[in-house]
């Protein structure tokens, strides 16, 4: 066996002798959620690291897996359910998807959640509208109405779903090299609908893409959601809403209308720990990365 000294490579070298399942993740506060949704009592058989190198988004994590997994098949990536799009079937893999988990069939060692990022988790498996209801002096009790709370989240989340839509479609028309970049935050301004279409030809063109091309994209994206939804109740095409759209922007509007503080993340990520989730979470990831705990 080579001397310690002779390994300059002190990533690989740790992950030789971790002996445990080293998932790789797009940012600190992912490590943070995924481990508080995970619970204590699995540390022997897994962790969640970000790479130490810099980058944007799912970038650093997937190349570490590409660089480390050949040598190591305990070594993961879990991404943003987003950096699926611009796969191979990836859409529709997002689209179709009923567990908390998914990959496709490859790169090997690539998982995706099945919501748009991490911030849908917060947004769909908790109490929120009880939660923002509660941020109130005694001397405010039950002014804000649930009623009304749930009527103004669900609103600003079905303008994000449109806001994803659009995103995803720039995913897959950059993907075959078809328009430079790709299209985030087209819904986040609060404006009227035609300035918001006025605004996404406008980048679209900037994106040297022609309208006619990203219109005809974002109709097949659309489909793909449509048919998958026609079938189910008004629960289940709202949790594919919910599931789907950009949940950063939606918590962060959220957040603003009611001037919550952005420490709230903890006590809905601790909410996530004690629901059904958190145990189908752990299932899938277990299943995936075949940690023995699942047993």
């Amino acid at each position: 066996m080579p001397s310690l000294s002779a390994l300059k490579d002190t990533t690989a070298l740790r992950h030789r002798y971790v002996r445990k399942v080293v998932v790789y993740v797009e940012s600190d506060s992912d490590v943070n959620l995924f481990r508080t949704i995970v619970g204590p009592g699995f540390n022997e058989y897994i962790q969640f690291e970000t790479p130490p190198e810099k980058g944007n988004g799912c970038g650093p994590a997937k190349a570490y897996v590409d660089k480390y997994r050949k040598n190591n098949p305990q070594i993961y990536a879990l991404l943003d359910g987003e950096a699926a799009v611009p796969e191979t079937n990836g859409l529709e893999q997002l689209v179709k998807s009923d567990a908390t988990i998914f990959a496709l069939s490859e790169p090997e060692g690539i998982l995706y959640l099945a919501d748009h990022e991490a911030e849908n988790i917060l947004l769909r498996q908790t109490d929120i509208v009880t939660y923002i209801a509660d941020q109130a002096t005694l001397a405010d009790l039950n002014k804000k109405k649930p009623e009304e709370i749930a009527e103004k989240v669900s609103s600003i989340v079905e303008r994000q779903f449109d806001g994803a839509l659009c995103k995803y479609a720039s995913y897959r028309l950059h993907a075959r090299g078809k328009i430079a970049g790709v299209l985030s935050g087209t819904h986040a301004k609060q404006c009227s609908d035609e300035e918001v279409l006025q605004s996404l030809k406008d980048r679209v063109i900037k994106g040297e893409c022609d309208w006619y091309t990203f219109e005809t994209e974002l109709g097949r994206v659309r489909e793909c959601v449509v048919l998958h939804v026609k079938t189910m109740d008004t629960s289940e095409k709202t949790t594919t809403t919910w599931r789907l759209a950009d949940g950063k922007i939606a918590l962060k509007q959220v957040q603003h209308v009611y001037d919550i503080k952005a420490t709230w993340e903890v006590p809905l990520a601790k909410q996530v720990a004690q629901s059904d989730y958190a145990r189908r979470f752990r299932e899938d990831l277990f299943r995936f990365t075949k940690v023995p705990a699942a047993a």
